[in-house]
């Protein structure tokens, strides 16, 4: 059981790294897209807060793959955007409240997440950083060594 689910996070893990480095590439206007280590001069805390978090709130029964359904449900429907942390409004459902949404539960903790970083760094790193952040973390709870992964 436990080698099936090893099995599983790392097919998904794989995934989600080999879909998101298609964004890291530059683009054809100069912009070289995503960034490693983008955070590294305006704020150099925020992924080892990130992570320290996930490791306290992966305590709670969380696992590697709700962590990684942040990201899917964030990224993989049309970018990478935060609007799975919308709220509802009048004639308007959520994304959070669909009944495709239905099981989530880490995507609450980035509200506790992004308080934690705000406190080091007001408004520098985006929901949608720590989304994807979060669930490169959450993959790195489950066992993960860092170096076997060139986007740690």
């Amino acid at each position: 059981m436990v080698k099936t689910m090893t099995s599983k996070v790392l097919f998904f893990a794989v995934l989600l790294f080999t879909a998101l480095s298609a964004f890291a590439e530059e683009k054809e206007d100069g912009n070289p897209g995503l960034v490693m280590d983008y955070y590294k001069h305006i704020c150099p805390q925020a992924e080892d807060i990130i992570k320290e978090q996930v490791n306290l709130l992966y305590k709670q029964q969380n696992n590697a793959f709700s962590w990684l359904r942040n990201v899917f449900h964030d990224c993989f429907v049309e970018s990478c955007d935060a609007s799975l942390l919308l709220e509802s409004t009048s004639g308007m459902l959520s994304e959070m409240e669909t009944d495709r949404s239905f099981g989530m539960r880490n995507f609450r903790y980035i509200d506790t997440i992004k308080e934690a970083v705000e406190r080091e760094c007001h408004d520098v790193v985006s929901c949608t950083d720590i989304i994807v952040l979060s669930g490169r973390d959450g993959i790195f709870a489950e066992g993960w060594q860092e170096e076997q992964s060139r986007y740690s």
